[in-house]
């Protein structure tokens, strides 16, 4: 494929528009009978000749293809000048457009690689076809090619197959229809470019993180310690004695609950977790309203039946203690805290007499 490959394939449709235009007074399928093929036909010739031919004039083509046929010339009045339709006006500016770019060396170059790269944007564009079915079916393109059923996986390559053979063959110039829907593939590659980027983030995204674990943190729900769960709980006294119906609640006055904060939602432990391994699950207490209360312990237990996976309401069993007294620790009451140690009193030193302080001064005695 050289560089002149894609202005080829504009000329070659711009000429295959033109010779149908010319025909237009001819029913329609008269027309598709006359040019069919011509567009894989011209496309073969140019690829044989290095993407270079020479189409001539389409009004004189159309006139020998009449002539080959044994049909009428062309009346005079339907040879009135009609006005060019948009997509072959946009399609002879893009063509001018590549002319403008091939009158350089540089863009010779480009039009060149771009050319050779044209295979890979039909298999790009088959790939885009069926992200877009992907995507009007709900499921991701990774989805439906590596999950599911092996019969769906099946469906899913089968359909990437053929839609990138379409998408080839209409790189080719083939497989084209030839009424009204002919600018189907161009609605179809925009919409596909469209999608595309989109699609291989996703597939790639897809394809790194398949190995990917990931693990989120979230706490379990109920009551448990160091991770494993609490199936009921067993309150003694500081003599060991076991305590019957006691009611626990947190620092903050929340019940103290295996099922967590959903706990009114449930009438046994079997609709949380499930049957033990013995066939049985915790009950809990009622209040006045008849709702259930989750933090009187200990629990009362209940059997499932094994056939329904129903609780049987008839069979409360009483739970066995881990102890029937608890261990003697010789608990004692914890003193409060020393804010201090008290030091004892100082004696206050004795005053001392002044040196300053004048003593009793003498008295002469008169004589005699």
């Amino acid at each position: 494929m050289n560089d002149t490959t894609l202005a080829a394939a504009e000329r070659i449709r711009i000429f295959a528009d033109a010779v149908r235009a010319q025909l237009a007074d001819l029913p329609s399928d008269e027309v598709d009978d006359l040019v069919e093929g011509l567009v894989g036909d011209l496309t073969d010739q140019a690829a044989d000749n290095g993407g270079a031919i020479e189409l001539g004039d389409p009004a004189a083509y159309a006139e020998e293809l009449r002539s080959a046929a044994g049909l009428p010339e062309r009346a005079a009045a339907a040879v009135a000048p009609t006005r060019t339709p948009w997509h072959e006006r946009v399609a002879g500016a893009a063509g001018r457009g590549v002319g403008r770019i091939r009158s350089s060396h540089a863009g010779v170059e480009i039009l060149g690689v771009l050319g050779a790269l044209r295979p890979l944007w039909w298999l790009a564009r088959g790939f885009g076809m069926f992200a877009v079915v992907s995507v009007l079916l709900g499921y991701g393109i990774w989805t439906m090619l590596t999950q599911g059923w092996p019969g769906t996986r099946i469906l899913a390559w089968t359909l990437l197959i053929l839609l990138t053979v379409v998408s080839v063959q209409w790189g080719r110039g083939r497989w084209l229809p030839r009424n009204r829907l002919k600018h189907i593939r161009t609605i179809v590659s925009v919409i596909a470019l469209l999608i595309l980027p989109i699609a291989l983030g996703t597939f790639l995204t897809a394809v790194t993180n398949r190995d990917t674990v990931q693990v989120v943190n979230q706490p379990a729900p109920g009551l448990s310690l160091d991770g494993d769960r609490v199936v009921n709980l067993f309150v003694y006294d500081k003599d060991g004695t076991p305590i019957e119906g006691a009611q626990v609640y947190t620092n903050r006055g929340t019940p103290l609950n295996l099922m967590g904060r959903d706990s009114d939602q449930y009438d046994s432990a079997a609709a949380f977790w499930g049957p033990g391994d013995s066939g049985t699950t915790t009950l809990p207490y009622r209040d006045a309203q008849g709702r259930p209360v989750w933090n009187v312990y200990p629990l009362q237990l209940g059997r499932v039946d094994d056939q329904t996976g129903q609780l049987d309401p008839s069979t409360t069993i009483a739970p066995q203690p881990p102890f029937l007294r608890a261990p003697d620790r010789a608990l004692t009451v914890t003193p409060p805290p020393t804010t201090g140690a008290t030091m004892p009193p100082t004696a206050s030193p004795t005053p001392q007499p002044s040196a300053a302080t004048p003593g009793p001064s003498a008295t002469s005695t008169p004589a005699g």
